[in-house]
């Protein structure tokens, strides 16, 4: 009895036990007591060290593992997409357009249109749309629509009148405005750093709908067995998430990075990465090196395939970059930079190691977002630099078509887990929600099977690069444990650490990989309580 109520205690029987812990992969059994585990090991053993206080669960041959820690997702967003037009799918610009029309229901004129997940990769032409579908649909509101990737933005003519974009509005520095050759006029679509033209003008939702939006989003994570997560996101979402946490609502444990906007006022307030408690902390400084592949504004070494004249986009002048990491590393914040081409990580690289002996004096872990495409020369180098790898595998389930069409063969070099895990780089894998879906049981798959969701290639896209599963599960929760700079007992199932538990339907350690798909999550336990129970 502890401040006049019993702690809950659990005793997990009659399944596998998946600890994540090298000395003790598997076993047959786990209690824990309050947010604590006590025991794992042989069933007899841990029985010894429980009696008839303890609820005792038989789990019928299921399988228990650590749950899953999201190293990189966009919380906020993902929570309020659920709210927006979703374009999931759309076969081309008009069958996007006529869902939003279908999403116009009771806006009021002048409202905002909000949507996302518009995806030119997967339409018939393959190109970009232009404000002319929007506008014969709605002239009197504006429309903002994220593509998939959250790397460009379609826009109507209204939203381009309201954010004062004109034939004389100059790209911004890491960004582009998409213009018709002939007119010069915009063509609706807004690439990288040109998308804060508009958004910027767009008005923020109530902080109410945001914190309700975001408990619900915290729902939808905990039914997929998620209990942490690393948030790259703004001062907004942070402020929600300290709302959640101080009224005993927050079931997550969260890392917030810190915006390139806010790097200053963090330093002048002394912040460093790590602060905060076992429910909401200091990350690292969130920056920018590049776009994205689908895009087309990932940088390379060597144009895309069938344009010469495009590598890319620096979104962050390398120069720059290495200023607002060195910044950051002198005020005690680590960083994480997003980067997807070789050129990119190549870059990013070169700077975490001109700050490589202040890091080691500060005890600082760096990582790199994405880290999607290297040059084979690089990999090796995350290792040495202490590097931590953050990747999103689900991303091979739509991204393996649109990388052979854009990097041909450099494709060997993407997604390289294999050479990665080999060379000693810790991977910390995550989703990048709502780019994809944060299902890490999809992520999982991807990185054992290597195959799109038909199953193709039947071989595996570049096999040789391929996970074991528990080398997977150990990368969405040891690995994204580390690089969250956890040092509070996630991401593993041992005595002392949190009894956060993910229990899934199937043995996925033992089923062919093109069944892994099949395996849903069954219960979620967080700090020792369950936030998620279903047949168990």
């Amino acid at each position: 009895m502890l401040g006049g109520s019993f702690l809950k205690r659990y005793l997990f029987t009659g399944g596998k036990v998946y600890t994540a812990s090298a000395r003790q992969p598997f076993c047959q059994a786990l209690a824990c007591v309050g947010k604590r585990i006590i025991a794992v090991g042989s069933e007899s053993n841990v029985l010894s060290m429980t009696d008839d206080t303890f609820e005792r669960i038989d789990l019928r041959g299921k399988v228990l593992i650590p749950a899953f820690i999201d190293s990189h997702i966009h919380f906020k967003f993902y929570s309020m997409c659920q709210t927006s037009a979703n374009l999931e799918g759309a076969r081309d610009p008009h069958d996007a357009a006529l869902r939003i029309s279908k999403a116009m229901e009771g806006i009021k004129p002048g409202a905002w249109v909000l949507g996302w997940g518009w995806n030119k990769n997967e339409w018939t032409q393959g190109r970009l749309p232009d404000r002319s579908y929007l506008d014969s649909i709605c002239p009197r509101n504006p429309v903002a629509l994220f593509s998939k990737d959250l790397h460009a933005l379609w826009v109507n003519t209204m939203a381009l009148r309201l954010a004062g974009i004109g034939l004389d509005t100059p790209n911004p520095e890491g960004g582009e405005i998409v213009r018709d050759e002939d007119s010069r006029q915009a063509t609706g679509v807004l690439k990288e750093s040109a998308v804060e033209l508009v958004t910027r003008v767009i008005p923020e939702p109530t902080f109410d709908a945001v914190v309700l939006a975001m408990q619900k989003g915290q729902s939808e994570l905990h039914k997929l067995g998620i209990a942490g997560i690393c948030n790259m996101e703004d001062a907004l979402a942070f402020e929600a998430l300290q709302a959640m946490r101080s009224s005993g609502r927050l079931k997550l444990r969260v890392t917030q990075a810190i915006p390139k906007q806010n790097l200053d006022d963090a330093i002048d307030l002394g912040l460093g990465t790590g602060f905060g408690d076992e429910w909401l902390r200091v990350g690292p400084v969130k920056l920018f090196a590049d776009g994205a592949l689908g895009s087309q504004t990932a940088h390379l070494l060597r144009p895309y395939e069938g344009n010469k004249e495009n590598v890319g986009i620096a979104v962050t002048p390398k120069e720059e970059l290495a200023e607002l990491v060195g910044r950051a590393v002198l005020a005690g914040l680590s960083c994480a930079v997003h980067a997807i081409g070789d050129r990119a990580n190549r870059d990013v690289l070169d700077i975490f190691e001109s700050v490589k002996e202040e890091s080691a004096a500060r005890h600082l872990h760096h990582r790199i977002e994405h880290a999607q495409l290297l040059h084979p020369e690089d990999v090796r180098r995350f290792a040495n630099l202490g590097v931590v790898a953050s990747m999103q595998p689900v991303h091979i389930l739509t991204d393996i078509p649109v990388a052979e069409k854009y990097w041909g063969r450099r494709s060997r070099w993407a997604y390289v887990f294999r050479s990665l895990t080999k060379a000693g780089t810790p991977l910390a894998f995550g989703s990048d929600a709502p780019v994809e879906t944060p299902d890490p049981i999809r992520g999982i798959y991807a990185a054992v099977a290597r195959r799109g969701l038909d199953g193709t290639p039947d071989s595996g896209w570049y096999p040789e690069e391929r996970l074991t599963v528990e080398e997977a599960i150990r990368a969405y929760s040891v690995g994204s444990a580390m690089a969250s700079g956890e040092r509070m007992g996630a991401g593993v199932l041992v005595p002392g650490s949190y009894a956060d538990i993910a229990i899934l339907s199937k043995d996925i350690f033992s089923i062919p990989s093109s069944d892994i798909l099949d395996v849903r999550v069954v219960g979620t336990m967080v700090g020792g309580e369950f936030v998620y129970r279903d047949s168990i």
